[in-house]
């Protein structure tokens, strides 16, 4: 294992003896990375001696599986936003206990009372380039649509978290995410949705295996997240919504159905004869100069309740370049699991990567997610429409 920790520029004893916990998150929903660092400081410097200053809260972290092997290797650069003594009975500064975000800079510093026009990519890249520390940037192209747009006295991410709630791209691109990624020592600004990001090829292979094998790594061990009778209790099967037009003066009530809801697997895990009376979204807002029809916010919604009807959690060897947005694909042999597991073999969507550090040890935990399950057995449950493999 490869690990480097650095506060400010001088580097930090963390080894297995005084390493308590190192644990790092990257996830889809949260604009940046997190961590969390507790180690032991039975001298009280770092918590009571060290004054705790910009230069000592940039923590630099890098780390991988193999120190010789660049490839494996990634590095963040954090600000701690916290830092709480832990104490012992014998010892009250027993434990350095620190946790942050990376450092980015533009996101939440100010409020910003202005207007964009063109392209919405233009306008979301427009802001993307205000904030420091970002190598490269993955806008979807399919948002295209020239918009006249008012940030309202908001700050950046408030006026990024508004956009990825209510825009839809030219095809139908539903479900965005924005949020900051770290991969190969670089920054990268990603703004997508997830219609785009399973339409990927598969970045990783996993097994069930205690080793790896040739391009399968291995997952020691698995949970899987199945609530098929409480997601059809609430009618995933479709999902209705109502606005009030005001350019017609009318209210309206209309249904978005699941089957124009793309899908990693053969089934959607909602029964054929499951209900359709859903519970309505009607808190869709008083204004549709976004949307006219708010499409945007209702596929946003639903597509995301839809690629979520499946989550698995996995832990397999540190991989500190695996983040979240890319498209997986596992292998759960028949003989290997617990009766019927094997359906959850094929492609899913990483949602979040966590990455653990104690000891000797570097393991990394997915959340994964995706719209159902693959089976050859006979089933009632409904068919993808649009499946990618």
């Amino acid at each position: 294992m490869h690990l480097i920790v650095k506060f400010g520029e001088g580097p930090v004893q963390v080894d297995q003896t005084n390493l308590k916990e190192l644990t790092i998150i990257q996830d889809m929903n949260k604009f940046l990375p997190e961590f969390r660092l507790r180690v032991s400081d039975s001298s009280g410097l770092f918590t009571h001696i060290v004054p705790s200053d910009k230069h000592w809260g940039s923590v630099y972290m890098e780390l991988g599986i193999n120190e010789n092997d660049q490839a494996t290797k990634n590095a963040f650069s954090f600000l701690v936003y916290s830092r709480t003594p832990v104490g012992e009975q014998s010892n009250p500064s027993a434990v350095y206990d620190i946790d942050g975000l990376l450092d980015v800079d533009g996101l939440f510093s100010k409020d910003e009372s202005r207007g964009f026009s063109g392209s919405i990519s233009s306008t979301i890249n427009t802001i993307a380039s205000e904030l420091s520390n970002i190598s490269s940037k993955d806008i979807s192209a399919s948002l295209s649509e020239t918009k006249d747009l008012v940030q309202p006295t908001w700050t950046n991410a408030q006026f990024l978290k508004f956009l990825k709630e209510k825009a839809i791209g030219v095809t139908g691109e539903y479900g965005f995410k924005c949020f900051v990624k770290t991969e190969k020592y670089k920054n990268i600004f990603t703004f997508k949705g997830i219609s785009e990001m399973i339409k990927n090829n598969p970045s990783y292979k996993f097994c069930l295996s205690s080793y790896q094998n040739q391009d399968q790594y291995p997952i020691f061990n698995y949970y899987i997240y199945d609530n098929y009778k409480l997601y059809g209790t609430f009618a995933s099967k479709s999902q209705g919504y109502s606005y009030f037009d005001y350019d017609t003066s009318e209210y309206v009530k209309d249904t978005e159905v699941i089957e124009d809801y793309q899908s990693l697997s053969d089934y959607y895990l909602v029964d054929k004869a499951d209900n359709t009376d859903s519970n309505s979204i009607n808190d869709t807002g008083r204004s549709n100069d976004f949307t006219l029809d708010f499409k945007g916010y209702v596929k946003g919604n639903y597509g995301n309740r839809v690629n979520g009807l499946v989550k698995m959690w996995i832990t397999t060897q540190g991989l500190a370049n695996i983040t979240p947005g890319q498209v997986v694909q596992l292998f759960f042999p028949q003989s290997a699991v617990q009766i019927y597991d094997y359906q959850y073999s094929g492609n899913w969507l990483i949602e979040r990567v966590v990455h653990n550090v104690g000891g000797a040890l570097f393991l990394t935990k997915l959340l994964l997610t995706r719209a159902g399950v693959d089976t050859d057995k006979r089933t009632s449950l409904l068919p993808a429409a649009t499946r990618f493999f």
